[in-house]
């Protein structure tokens, strides 16, 4: 490839500039332009280029040719990549004086495309952060397939990445108090294919602003209003605290000065804005005595913000999002909003819509968030959210979102084979409601079916705080829930108590001060002359990052009560020691996170219990789980592979 590239840009100018001579220049072309002098393909893809003669008034056209037709062809005009490769597309004047070339360059068709992710699941564009800050990044494919990656940052002094993805931005150091540390550089990630993606990262001690004492972080668009004025504090980073820079250390300088001024007296500087709308300015710092800027926020004067929505958290039967409008938390909460859920990215097939009153209880001061559950696995969806506030109603872009994919399997008398999967389960069906993971958004207790859920409206929600573990919640009184999914969620078990909840999606297992399990169906397809080892994946969440869960054997000889009684017979039956994994959550609530662990020696009959890890104390001679809100967990699937079977 290399060696063709060289060659084709070697060939180019004697290409041009073999032009027919004439003795008669004037009564001839004098060049051709073209439309385009480079374009790049995918193999199949097509470009139109269009060409044209001087002087115009020769009425001339042109003639195509392509310098190699093993990579690309063409047609009055038109570009059809045919393989991986660069050559350039000629048009020549229909006299022959005169030639333009456009380069053309092919690439493979991609395979697959690669997103990067924060510790929240969301897709990120950009990173802005503090020197010596850390940061979990994950990658998402298109394809849905696990892949290798390689991370870097193509300045190592900006920051640096290791293997797994943790990214640690980049310090320097000063005696200078008032010293900006700010560079910028890229952030990349490569598959084994060669595929990949870059972003832009940016190490500085610029912390932010103050705008008349609102603080807003490094890069935000802060919205203003017209013939106003503002004073304007710039902060920096001093041992991970925020400090004002003095206005005598550094200028401030305005992109627009039409429609913004900044001005300076007694050591405070205050934004003045114009009468317009519709107009931005950006803002840059710069310290005093240096002349390199750093752009430290974006001024608008606009009659009205966008709504900016975002796909939280995914999985079999769930589809979390979110929203702002660029203000904060406490206007965005103050808005009347219009949710809705589509199957069709036209928006036309309405799954699910919702009209959530100005101010209302349900967002319980938290950013607004929006689960909708009971979907089909494997679906796509779009969202969009309607801000009905004023005479100029906002909406949002539409944010596509697709489950997981799903297939429910239940444990048979069939002995089972190495790759085969033996238990696959979704706890959807338990129940519908519109909910946050976290509790914010509210829950509707009355309607555990599917039917009565989409008929509910935000006026039958709940949001009070506590009432994720109520009575009316609990998985012993969700007697239509359990109606609608038969007797496959009756084969289930619970331990140590009946504290087991049901949520939009998951179970919520355990509460404050119990130690409650949830406990699979006997793995009857085991056969019952092997041993198995298995590969268990659940997608899980805790009650906030660093906190442990176990999945512990259950020997077949133990019975368990099942998962729809109130007996409390099982506490001094789990076995949490013996054969065991833990996972550590890397998040709260609100990130359902994927996990994957093996457990060996797995025999015909035995059960998996997902729970808290045992932390007992001696109290009168018996264990008990301390109190501790690490008893809280959520889980929204489990999926239960033979890797390998040996003989007993």
């Amino acid at each position: 490839m290399k060696r063709f590239i060289l060659t084709a840009i070697l060939l180019l100018p004697a290409l041009l500039a073999c032009n027919k001579s004439s003795d008669n220049v004037g009564e001839g072309a004098t060049s051709v332009v073209l439309s385009l002098e480079k374009v790049d393909l995918q193999v199949g893809e097509t470009a139109t280029i269009t060409a044209t003669v001087l002087p115009a008034s020769l009425g001339m056209g042109v003639t195509w040719s392509v310098l190699d037709d093993t990579y690309a062809e063409v047609n009055d005009g038109v570009v059809t990549a045919k393989a991986e490769g660069v050559t350039y597309v000629v048009a020549t004047s229909t006299d022959g004086r005169k030639k333009a070339a456009c380069m053309v360059s092919v690439n493979p068709v991609v395979a697959y495309t690669i997103t990067i992710n924060d510790e929240m699941g969301r897709s990120v564009s950009a990173i802005y952060g503090y020197p010596g800050m850390n940061m979990k990044l994950s990658t998402y494919t298109s394809d849905g397939e696990q892949h290798e990656f390689t991370w870097s940052v193509e300045d190592p002094d900006v920051g640096s990445v290791d293997e797994d993805g943790n990214l640690t931005l980049g310090a320097a150091a000063s005696a200078d108090e008032s010293f900006l540390y700010d560079a910028q550089s890229y952030l990349r990630v490569v598959s084994e294919d060669g595929l990949g993606t870059r972003i832009p990262i940016r190490s500085s001690l610029l912390n932010g602003i103050r705008v008349d004492g609102d603080y807003k972080p490094v890069g935000n668009v802060i919205p203003v209003e017209e013939s106003s004025s503002y004073v304007i504090e710039v902060l920096y980073m001093l041992d991970e605290i925020p400090t004002m820079i003095p206005a005598d250390d550094i200028r401030l300088e305005l992109s627009n000065s039409i429609e913004f001024s900044v001005e300076k007296a007694e050591g405070v500087y205050t934004l003045v804005t114009s009468a317009g709308s519709d107009v931005s300015a950006t803002l840059s710092v710069i310290p005093d005595g240096m002349t390199e800027k750093s752009v430290i926020a974006e001024f608008n004067i606009a009659k009205t913000f966008p709504v900016k929505a975002y796909l939280v958290t995914t999985s079999s039967s769930t589809l979390t999002f979110t929203w702002t409008e660029g203000h904060g938390v406490d206007d965005d909460t103050s808005k009347p909003y219009t949710i809705t859920l589509y199957s069709d990215e036209e928006c036309n097939d309405l799954v699910l819509t919702y009209n959530i009153p100005a101010g209302h209880t349900c967002w319980r001061g938290r950013q607004p968030r929006f689960i909708f559950t009971g979907l089909d696995a494997g679906t796509n969806y779009w969202f969009k959210v309607l801000d009905t506030n004023g005479s100029e109603p906002l909406e949002s872009d539409v944010i596509p979102g697709a489950t997981d994919a799903f297939t429910i399997v239940e444990p048979s008398e069939d002995p089972a084979a190495v790759g085969d999967i033996i238990l696959a389960e979704d706890f959807s069906e338990l129940c519908w409601m519109a909910d946050e993971v976290s509790q914010g958004v509210g829950y509707d207790v009355g309607s555990n079916t599917k039917s009565t859920y989409q008929d509910r409206t935000v006026d039958d929600f709940n949001g009070t705080s506590g009432k994720y573990c109520s009575p009316e919640r609990m998985v012993t009184k969700q007697e239509t829930a359990r109606k609608a999914s038969g007797l496959r969620l009756g084969k289930w078990a619970q331990g140590y108590a009946e504290r087991l909840y049901i949520g939009p999606g998951y179970v919520f297992v355990s509460t404050y001060g119990y130690g409650t399990h949830l406990i699979t169906p006997k793995l009857n397809n085991i056969p019952e002359d092997k041993k198995a080892k298995l590969e268990v994946t659940i997608h899980a969440a805790g009650y906030q990052s660093g906190y442990e869960a176990v999945l512990a054997v259950q020997k077949s000889s133990v019975n368990f009560t099942a998962m729809n009684s109130n007996n409390k017979t099982n506490k001094d039956k789990l076995d949490l020691d013996t054969n065991k994994a833990t996972i550590t959550y890397t998040g709260g609530f609100t990130t359902l996170g994927e996990f994957t662990v093996t457990l060996e020696g797995v025999e015909n009959g035995d059960r998996i219990a997902f729970g808290p890890t045992q932390t007992a104390v001696t109290s009168g001679g018996e264990a008990q789980y301390v109190k501790t809100n690490a008893n809280m967990m959520l889980i929204s699937d489990m999926t239960v592979k033979i890797l390998e079977l040996e003989d007993k």
